[in-house]
């Protein structure tokens, strides 16, 4: 009998362990409002173990899960819409992006009872990549800013074609993944057809080329129609958040 105890002591104790050492990694201090703003966000991970933010919740999640726009789907609409602050704090003043990042599911999860299930999906895309006669990219020398000129170019103020594979992104339809190859700092700047690209008509004076034929002419690029598998999270159930 005391055999018998003796282990069924042990088994708790080992039990009420390993759910010590499995509990969810959590803010400990976190701070949620509604916020009137219509357009922009951010969401920064601050030193000392803080995040600080003011973003519509689709987009939290994605950050949260590490994942683009059209790897979240489903939920109410107000997902893309209703824009929260948020400032959270852990005691752990060192903690890094990754276990910040961790934090931030667990609030979702505790303040908005957000729940996801991930599936993997074959998605249209395009890959951006380098046309037959080659990249016609403006370097930038070392501590130079690139210039943007708003009015004129629409796709402006990036560096790499990585970050104008996701700006164009909205614009093409579909994901757009970088295959381009290149590497350094460029003056990227594009200048296209913006109304066709949103299935608009354009004003009777307005003369651009398309996305497709900018890309080749003023950067030397071209997308190309590719299927592609990608971790996709399809939001469950969620709820607007709890009072703080």
């Amino acid at each position: 009998m005391k055999r018998t105890l003796w282990i069924a002591g042990v088994m708790c104790g080992t039990l009420a362990a390993f759910s010590q050492t499995t509990a969810a990694p959590a803010f400990d201090v976190a701070s949620i409002r509604p916020s009137s703003e219509q357009a922009g966000s951010y969401l920064r991970f601050l030193p000392g173990g803080r995040v600080s933010g003011m973003s519509w919740i689709k987009q939290v999640i994605q950050i949260a899960y590490g994942v683009h726009d059209y790897q979240v789907t489903g939920g109410p609409e107000w997902l893309n819409t209703d824009r929260y602050y948020i400032e959270a704090k852990t005691e752990k003043t060192d903690a890094t992006k990754e276990e910040m990042t961790a934090m931030l599911q667990t609030l979702l999860t505790d303040r908005f009872k957000l729940r996801v299930r991930q599936e993997t999906r074959d998605l249209s895309v395009y890959d951006l990549v380098v046309d037959k006669g080659g990249p016609k990219l403006k370097p930038l020398a070392k501590g130079e800013n690139q210039q943007c000129v708003r009015g004129r170019d629409f796709v402006c103020g990036m560096t790499s074609p990585e970050q104008l594979a996701r700006a164009i992104q909205y614009f093409a339809g579909r994901p757009v993944i970088d295959k381009t190859g290149v590497e350094g700092r460029y003056d990227v700047q594009l200048d296209f057809d913006t109304y066709s690209a949103r299935g608009q008509t354009p004003p009777a004076d307005y003369d651009k080329p398309s996305l497709e034929k900018a890309l080749e002419e003023q950067l030397g690029l071209r997308l190309v129609a590719e299927k592609q598998s990608f971790p996709v999270y399809l939001v469950e159930s969620v709820e607007r958040p709890t009072e703080n």
